[in-house]
């Protein structure tokens, strides 16, 4: 079937390409050389050199449109990575039809459904995902009213197939636009995603399709915003060390409510969610791993995404399944931010203006009772149990003139290290941050980050700092370090040093440094990346 894909794809491309058409297409690739590294007992793999190479072309002709990318992984992935991805393939391709209303697509596709909660298909390679699915989806949008979504095909598991067949239904309606409404936006949305498996077990109750049911409706009402969604998973069975348990079957849910006001120098928002035993994989031998490898929903931590060094070494991920060795089955708290601006030329603004933020979030396991015997539990809706996370952050962006600018950051956390990790204690913890950039002549300037965290806890004080010099829009050198200085067993320095150059759509680094273990976060989604030493290069162009 994949050869059948591939050479249905190229036949297309290479006869649409006779015609008038628009070719686009990019690569990248990343290199890692891996080094013993005494300091932090890191052993370098025996395949010290690997690398991760993405190449990928797209043709579109009038009502027509495919595509494919090509992965090599040679001899393998990085440290930290998936290691199904391996060796090199074709792994995904697609044809495209779309006119007026109607779209269908055949081979690999990407899509969302709502929020993500029910179902969610995407790729991000710093997090080491591609959970495309290959198969058929077809979309017709009645008048701009009514939007609805079908497919059926298998996700995608390294260069391989789920052995269970996927299904959804998405339906997307337009109020306002049906009513002819003026001053309000109204919108609703319904979804189904099943997953047909079949699985050996002595529990009649366990069904081969488990389906995820979303609903959700949206309203706007001049600088007022609000969206709901609810979630519900049918009863399925356990996972835990690749070992079925199927005794008792569990359903899950999610409630998520998102709420704002908005107007000029001014915003407010406020998440709150639930979520019960929510996770969703193709396969059920895949619940729990490492590489979010088969994740057929998206369900990120609600959390602020801090972008220094320091603010990463406690960062908060989701926690939807269950446990009962941890005695865990979900979360429930919320996540609040404030954005103003005060004006230029105001007493506090200043000359140039100055911009606030204020986040606020704070995370819970459910308050429930476990029955080890029985394996059964019973969770409270509304009552939170052990606080998991907490960070309450304030963050000032200010120009102090026309060459100087400046961020300052302050950040107070709470993290409980036994529940999310599965050892330690609370950690309490307080970081400050201040980022200067000074604009030099000739399109120069220069960086600077300061960074400290104090703690009395796990591995005590750290201090960091960065250094950055551009010496025009495509040239640049950095220089940075982490010291856990307040460690008394050891004090590591995670150093790193190196240099990029841009030109046009091409983008070139090459980078020298230690990496500090722990979790790497995009969007609320993370993967664990080990400590490490080397030497880092990359590459990407498009055309």
């Amino acid at each position: 079937m994949r050869q059948f894909f591939l050479l249905l794809t190229l036949l297309s491309i290479s006869l649409l390409s006779a015609q008038s058409g628009k070719i686009s297409g990019g690569l990248e690739s990343y290199l890692q050389y891996y080094q013993n590294d005494a300091t932090t007992n890191f052993i370098a793999p025996k395949d010290k050199l690997r690398s991760m190479n993405y190449f990928n072309m797209q043709y579109a002709y009038k009502d027509f449109s495919g595509g494919l990318q090509y992965e090599a992984f040679l001899p393998s992935a990085f440290l930290g990575y998936n290691p199904e991805f391996k060796d090199n393939a074709l792994a995904t391709y697609y044809l495209n039809y779309k006119k007026n209303n109607l779209d269908i697509t055949a081979g690999y596709f990407y899509d969302q459904f709502g929020s993500g909660l029910a179902f969610r298909a995407w790729e991000d390679r710093q997090l080491g995902i591609n959970n495309a699915i290959r198969g058929l989806r077809v979309k017709y949008n009645f008048d701009d009213i009514l939007g609805l979504t079908a497919f059926t095909g298998n996700q995608r598991i390294g260069f391989k197939l789920s052995e269970s067949n996927i299904y959804g239904t998405n339906a997307e309606l337009d109020i306002t636009k049906l009513l002819s409404l003026e001053k309000w936006q109204l919108h609703s949305g319904f979804s189904y995603v099943g997953r047909y498996q079949d699985v050996t077990s002595a529990n009649k109750d366990l069904k081969p399709i488990v389906g995820i049911y979303s609903s959700r409706f949206d309203v706007n009402a001049g600088n007022f915003y609000s969206n709901f969604e609810y979630v519900y998973k049918e009863p399925d069975a356990r996972v835990a060390n690749a070992v079925l348990l199927d005794e008792v079957l569990f359903d899950g849910n999610a409630w998520l409510w998102n709420f704002g006001y908005s107007k000029k120098g001014l915003g407010v928002n406020a998440v709150l969610r639930r979520l019960e035993n929510i996770q969703m994989y193709s396969e059920k031998n895949l619940e729990g791993n490492l590489y979010n490898t088969g994740v057929m929903n998206f369900v990120p931590g609600l959390t602020k995404q801090h972008d220094f060094s320091l603010a990463n070494i406690y960062v908060y991920q989701a926690q939807p399944g269950i446990s009962f060795g941890e005695e865990k089955v979900g979360e429930i708290g919320g996540q609040f931010d404030v954005y103003y601006n005060l004006k230029r030329k105001s007493i506090l603004g200043g000359k140039y203006g100055t911009k606030l933020a204020l986040n606020f979030s704070r995370w819970h396991g459910l308050d429930a009772t476990f029955d080890h015997q029985k394996q059964i539990y019973r969770a409270s809706f509304a009552k939170p149990g052990k606080r998991y996370f907490q960070d309450v952050n304030f963050e000032i962006r200010k120009k102090l003139s026309k060459k100087l600018k400046a961020i300052i950051s302050f950040i107070d956390l709470q993290y409980n290290k036994l529940k999310l990790e599965g050892e330690g204690e609370m950690v309490y913890a307080d970081i400050a941050m201040l980022d200067l950039e000074y604009k030099l002549p000739h399109k120069k300037s220069a960086r600077i980050e300061m960074q400290h965290l104090s703690t009395k806890q796990d591995m005590k004080n750290w201090v960091a700092g960065l250094f950055e010099f551009n010496f025009n829009h495509h040239f640049n050198v950095f220089a940075g370090d982490m010291y856990n200085y307040g460690n008394e067993i050891e004090k590591v320095h995670y150093f790193n040093f190196g240099t990029t150059y841009t030109k046009s759509s091409s983008r070139l680094s090459l980078s020298y440094g230690r990496q500090r273990g722990g979790l790497l976060c995009v969007g609320g989604v993370c993967r664990y990346v080990p400590p490490s030493k080397g030497v880092t290069m990359s590459f990407s162009t498009s055309f």
